[in-house]
């Protein structure tokens, strides 16, 4: 293994040779059979390798596989190259490539497309007599479905002296749960299930959730006001050493005093009931506070629409049941009413659809 680790290293010094000579083209990787994607990944790796010859010479030991090596590249500069070269090969390549992700933080606008991107698909295999599918949920929305999955799938314990069923077998038990608690069955194991999502928000970087997937901040600063607050105490090096009491951003006796004064989603044309949550008009990031002149409630959907994650504003006094507008956040011009996204969409003769709102966080 150490061997083919010291060549990986040398056909590196030989890419970058010919990359100096521009001998490394597209063109030359399709003929060679060779995915694009990846002689571009060995370039970057091959030149960033010259700043760093401590991972460099890491490598010619046969030190870094050629997973750890490339995330060591992303992470280190000349001035960390020396920390690297001793850290990553202790770390696995998958807590790697999270520290690499963990050094960016999704933009608004990623987050708005991975929840445009969400979908479920079904079809029927004739061969079988099979209902087939496919799924995409993004961050919260996915983070929300594995908790509730999880949660199905454990309460599916066997008899004693029975053996396990398969986890793929009672996960398709736990969502066949939550149809018949749809239809109204009250003795189904999906009974009294809530989602539970835990986002992690380290002392330097973004926020994750589902052991990795990076939040971005407007998505985040959403989250805080509808949230449990779960302080860690950590040392320099980042190992907790205590933790503080649960807490929640906005207190409960202002939230219901939000809830109770509004009743419904204040977006205009909704007027939801349920899966309500609070709202600053103003964000707190933009000097916003908790007053309740600064808080409405709105659903789920519609929270994602408005500032400071999508690029509606609603503007007014909240205290009044007329008081408040829509507007665009960029022109700042009214904005016509919008059905509620899950009441709009296509007829349902469509075997594909879009998937629903976020389920409230816990």
């Amino acid at each position: 293994m150490r061997e083919e680790r010291r060549w990986h290293l040398r056909r590196l010094a030989i890419t970058r040779v010919l990359d100096e000579r521009g001998a490394l083209t597209d063109a030359v990787a399709a003929e060679d059979g060779v995915r694009i994607r990846d002689v571009h990944e060995a370039v970057e790796v091959a030149r960033a390798l010259d700043d760093l010859p401590r991972i460099a010479a890491a490598g010619g030991d046969g030190l870094l596989s050629a997973e750890q090596l490339t995330a060591a590249t992303r992470l280190a500069d000349a001035t960390t190259d020396t920390e690297w070269a001793e850290r990553a090969p202790r770390c696995t390549p998958v807590d790697l490539q999270r520290m690499v992700r963990a050094q960016r933080t999704p933009t608004a606008d990623e987050s708005r497309r991975r929840f445009e991107a969400r979908e479920l698909r079904t079809w029927w295999d004739e061969a079988t007599g099979m209902l087939r599918g496919r799924f995409a949920l993004p961050d919260l929305q996915g983070a929300a479905f594995e908790s509730v999955i999880d949660q199905l799938i454990e309460r599916q314990r066997p008899r004693r002296g029975e053996p396990w069923e398969r986890r793929e077998r009672r996960a398709a038990d736990a969502l066949m749960a939550l149809v018949e608690r749809a239809q109204g069955a009250t003795d189904t194991i999906a009974e009294g299930v809530r989602p539970k999502v835990v986002v992690h928000l380290p002392a330097s970087g973004p926020a994750e959730v589902a052991g990795g997937v990076m939040l971005a901040d407007e998505t985040l600063e959403q989250l805080r006001v509808n949230c449990v607050i779960e302080a860690v105490v950590v040392d320099d090096h980042g190992t907790p050493v205590g933790m503080a009491r649960a807490t929640r951003a906005l207190s409960p006796r202002r939230t219901r005093a939000v809830l109770t004064r509004d009743g419904a989603c204040r977006f205009p044309g909704c007027g939801a009931r349920t899966g309500l949550e609070v709202h600053h008009l103003v964000p707190r990031s933009a000097g916003g506070t908790d007053e309740l002149g600064n808080l409405a409630a709105v659903c789920a959907p519609h929270h994602r629409r408005l500032v400071p994650h999508g690029r509606l504003r609603l503007v007014g006094n909240p205290n009044r049941p007329d008081g408040l507008e829509l507007v665009d956040a960029e022109t700042r011009g009214p904005v016509r009413a919008m059905r509620h996204p899950a009441r709009s969409g296509g007829t349902r003769h469509h075997r594909s659809a879009r998937a629903g709102p976020a389920p409230p966080l816990a």
